[in-house]
């Protein structure tokens, strides 16, 4: 048995009883919801991909005035010139000696040991940036 206000229009009009649609805000819910998953989709794969990666290995105190930093770079295109910037740091956390080390065009995949000059005992060696010229 069927509810007599289902089939009566003058019984739902005074009951306020709404024809069944979908809610107003469902529209607008979904369109940010593409527009979201798709910038979340996008920012992912460009940020997890970058042109320049670089990875420390190793760092080693050579003697009081320098250390050895063995670090490797990927770079994606390879007509680029590519310059890192290595520093040299103390127990403090103070930059006691910088050097920027220059990687050649033509260079996809590298693995370099370079020795930075310090002003100071070093404790820690960091690639501060890779960057294209």
């Amino acid at each position: 048995m069927t509810e007599p206000f289902q089939s009566d229009p003058y019984l739902r009009n005074r009951y306020g009883i709404a024809e069944r649609r979908s809610p107003k805000w469902l529209a607008a819910a979904i369109a940010f919801a593409v527009i979201g998953g798709a910038w979340l989709i996008w920012s992912a794969n460009h940020f997890s991909n970058p042109e320049i990666r670089s990875t420390l290995i190793s760092f080693r105190e050579v003697d009081a005035k320098s250390i050895e930093i063995r670090y490797s770079v990927e770079i994606k295109n390879p007509n680029s010139e590519v310059i890192c910037r290595l520093s040299a740091r103390d127990y403090g956390l103070n930059i006691v000696g910088q050097i920027d080390d220059p990687i050649p065009k033509g260079v996809t995949n590298t693995t370099r040991i370079v020795q930075i000059p310090t002003r100071l005992a070093a404790v820690n060696a960091k690639i501060e940036s890779c960057t294209t010229i």
